[in-house]
């Protein structure tokens, strides 16, 4: 007995050391959770860019003639957009209708972008009226305010912070595709994505003899985000490999067209970033984000993945922090001081501004939504009452033996 119990406690104390054990290993990744490295990535490389170019006149140099980093890690933003945005305009849940997912997803985005976007402004008019600020162009009283809509470079008004020009190009992409969306075309994104290569090379081919101009390269922006959605429907099992790589082949071959004829066929000023530079930061982009998705089982690593998280903060930041915080005598205690406080402050507006106004938006949209699934709870019905049996009697009724005898008596 006592070898049996031995051998019966080394046995449980064995099971508990394997559940004990599995318990401790790590969860796997979330599904979507690559898409926050790949923001880490690109908001990192945008940091460095402006970072670096301010500190170092050699980044400059290198990366005007060579590699845009910045613009490598906007394009990969704009890959992360076209992959999400459809996922979270077509959301389904209980008692929404199309009209509902459409008001639920502009009351997201609102709440997502604007509250953030709007401090920024702010604090860029508190620095332009010190002195400590200057935007790109001039601007007036009514320029400022234009910039409150968020569109206004599309328009014809200049930005406030010149990181403004990428948000617009958003904004331009979720109305496009709220269109469709309501149009039942959102799922084309296929064909969506190859009619904007086509509308790339058009412009490469026909923009200069026609039009007597160098063609817009924020097309190529648009026709990245909507190859971005065909990443997603690849990614959620609606289309094949072989369709996916044909967009994405198609998306970089117009883009380079479109590229070549905006840089290499017109004279250009100094500053503008040059035909490989550009080229380059788009390639490279398209690289970056296909290996994001490749990995995307992979654990992503935690200062990463933050990173991603407050992205948007340090987008925003970045360029005040630059405008507020003088330079040190030591470049890299420069570069140092900027990325150190961008990372301080983009935190601080995540915690306060940015995730308080997400959280609104979505208790806005609880209670939007909650009437409307109410409504549409089917309303019991008590069934009705079964209907009485009747009881059929067969012959006469037997009747006790003493009622048989004065039954008999009375007829007597």
């Amino acid at each position: 007995m006592k070898g049996r119990s031995r051998s019966y406690s080394q046995k449980v104390t064995a099971r508990a050391r394997c559940e004990g054990s599995s318990t401790r290993s790590p969860r796997p990744a979330s599904r979507l959770q690559f898409l926050d490295g790949l923001r880490g990535v690109a908001v990192t490389l945008v940091l460095v860019q402006h970072v670096g170019e301010r500190a170092f006149p050699a980044v400059a140099e290198l990366t005007h003639s060579s590699l845009l980093l910045g613009q490598l890690g906007v394009m990969v933003f704009f890959l992360c957009s076209g992959f999400i945005i459809p996922a979270s305009l077509e959301r389904e849940r209980p008692g929404e209708g199309r009209g509902r997912r459409f008001a639920s997803f502009w009351r997201g985005r609102f709440f997502r972008l604007f509250p953030l976007y709007w401090l920024s402004l702010a604090v860029a008019g508190w620095l332009a009226y010190r002195g400590t600020y200057s935007p790109a162009a001039p601007m007036s009283g009514g320029d400022w305010l234009a910039n409150g809509v968020m569109f206004q470079m599309l328009v014809g008004v200049p930005n406030a912070l010149v990181a403004y020009w990428t948000l617009a190009f958003e904004l331009l992409f979720y109305a496009g595709l709220s269109v469709l969306f309501v149009l039942g075309l959102n799922r084309r994104s296929v064909e969506l994505s190859l009619a904007a290569s086509a509308v790339c090379l058009a412009l490469a081919l026909g923009a200069g003899p026609l039009l007597g101009a160098a063609p817009p390269t924020g097309a190529f922006c648009l026709a990245t985000m909507l190859t971005g959605t065909v990443f997603h429907r690849w990614h959620s099992g609606e289309i094949g490999l072989s369709r996916l790589v044909l967009c994405v082949v198609a998306a970089l071959g117009s883009g380079t067209a479109l590229l070549a004829a905006a840089t290499l066929g017109a004279p250009q000023p100094p500053e503008a970033p040059q035909f490989l530079a550009m080229l380059t930061a788009w390639l490279g982009a398209y690289a970056v984000f296909c290996a994001g998705v490749a990995l995307r089982h992979r654990r992503v690593p935690a200062a990463l993945s933050r990173l991603g998280t407050i992205s948007y903060s340090v987008y925003l930041m970045q360029a005040l922090v630059l405008a507020a915080v003088p330079a040190l005598s030591s470049a890299v205690g420069s570069a140092v001081v900027w990325v150190g406080a961008t990372l301080v402050v983009s935190e601080l507006t995540y915690r306060f501004v940015e995730r308080p106004a997400i959280a609104l938006g979505r208790r806005r949209d609880t209670v939007a939504v909650r009437p409307a699934a109410a409504a549409q709870l089917p309303v019991p019905v008590r069934p009705p009452a079964p209907a009485p049996v009747p009881v059929r009697i067969a012959g006469p009724v037997p009747l006790p033996r003493d009622a048989a005898v004065a039954r008999r008596a009375l007829s007597a």
